[in-house]
């Protein structure tokens, strides 16, 4: 199912022209964060998450912002329990969708978001932090 919902998004958001370019694998999405020098976003969701596939369609779709993130962010979806390896002990979390910024070194960044945020506000928090 999880695979289904990932499909589904990157379908979505390759239809549209403003579209995070998003990664389904966090080591694949950190070393190419290291090799293109720029900081990584990750975004962890899990199954049958309503809020969490509203926020991939309002928030991460056609919005001012994505051409920044996409310039200055290699952006990652992690499905919460996933068979592929992603740093589980530093990305816990018990509210989906939740955001995490990191530096090339796995450590945090900003403030992450735990919880649907809306376009507006994730935009509040970009120009807050970064």
């Amino acid at each position: 199912m999880k695979y289904i919902l990932i499909s589904i998004v990157l379908i979505l958001s390759s239809l549209n022209a403003e579209h995070i370019r998003w990664y389904s694998s966090y080591d694949k999405a950190h070393q190419e964060a290291l090799k293109d020098k720029k900081l990584l976003m990750v975004l962890l969701i899990e199954d049958n998450c309503i809020s969490c596939t509203e926020m991939i369609k309002t928030t991460f779709q056609n919005q001012s912002y994505i051409k920044y993130l996409n310039e200055n962010f290699i952006s990652v979806i992690v499905t919460k329990g996933q068979v592929q390896s992603y740093p589980i002990e530093m990305l816990y979390t018990m509210e989906y969708p939740s955001v995490f910024f990191l530096n090339e070194q796995e450590l945090f960044i900003g403030e992450n978001i735990f919880g649907y945020t809306g376009s507006e506000a994730f935009k509040k928090h970009l120009k807050l932090y970064f």
